[in-house]
């Protein structure tokens, strides 16, 4: 399932008056080994201080002169990738985790970074599954068209036998590279496990099969080491969306990668290259 911040914010931290004064927050970093403070004043945060603000900050001067309002309050439940997305779009120094209009935790981009690196394979650099979990859940809340790439190497176990594992590894980083230059901006890729990739995107069936196609040939041209071919063989599924109401969105996003992965084992059995399972409601698939 997807981490949501409530698995990984920081707990243990200390809230300040607006009215305390800088020295004695200063301190209280040095003693405790804390580096962000929200500011209250009534009952309410109204800013924070991180260790940024206590070295510019006079000494003599209150909190309130010295906070900066270079944070979001979020929800308990947000994921690991809503927080990931509010640090880029809004630029903030911290997010405030709240329950029940309380703060509750923090979460600050060095604890989110070590969380996201679990989630990124080793030897590729792309994001595991579960980012296109979230994605794939986002879009089909939204409203949008959605259609999963399920794409794998075509006799990928005869190169490790043949040339080795570490020549293995080194296409798998190769083909890694070349989807995520040829992928539409508007995509998702991930490594799914061994040498299968998933690429989400929001298309309807035609567009997805146009990506498919271009991904496919990226790889297939390319001059690989020791002038081994590689070709890789894709399955596509979506549909259209009627019903823009779907409870179980996890459920969904697992059958359809599914459905696309049978149908990238049909196309390398058959030799086809590419395989359309077929364009249905999304809500069917649930």
């Amino acid at each position: 399932m997807i981490r949501k911040v409530s698995n990984i914010m920081v707990k243990d931290f200390i809230t300040v008056n607006s009215l305390d004064g800088v020295k004695t927050i200063k301190d209280i970093a040095l003693e405790k080994g804390i580096s962000y403070f929200p500011v209250m004043e009534n009952d309410r945060v109204i800013g924070v201080i991180t260790n940024k603000e206590l070295i510019k900050a006079h000494p003599n001067r209150i909190a309130a002169d010295a906070m900066t309002d270079s944070y979001v309050n979020i929800n308990i439940n947000t994921s690991i990738w809503e927080a990931k997305e509010l640090f880029e779009k809004k630029n903030v120094d911290i997010l405030l985790v709240e329950q029940n209009n309380e703060v509750v935790g923090l979460i600050t981009e060095s604890v989110l970074d070590i969380e996201l690196g679990k989630h990124i394979d080793l030897l590729t650099g792309l994001y595991k599954s579960d980012y296109i979990f979230y994605n794939a859940a986002k879009l089909i809340k939204n409203g949008n068209e959605i259609s999963i790439i399920f794409i794998d190497v075509d006799n990928f176990s005869c190169i490790d036998k043949e040339y080795g594992h570490i020549c293995g590894d080194k296409i798998l980083k190769q083909v890694a590279v070349l989807l995520d230059r040829h992928k539409p901006k508007d995509t998702y890729l991930c490594r799914f496990g061994g040498d299968e990739f998933i690429v989400l995107t929001p298309y309807y069936m035609e567009q997805a099969k146009d990506a498919a196609k271009r991904l496919l040939d990226a790889v297939s041209e390319y001059p690989f080491l020791n002038e081994i071919k590689v070709t890789m063989s894709a399955g596509i599924v979506g549909g259209r969306r009627y019903n823009r109401r779907i409870t179980e969105v996890y459920k969904t996003v697992s059958n359809l990668i599914n459905i696309a992965s049978l149908a990238s084992a049909k196309a390398k059995k058959t030799r086809s290259e590419l395989s359309i399972v077929y364009e249905a409601d999304v809500n069917e698939i649930a």
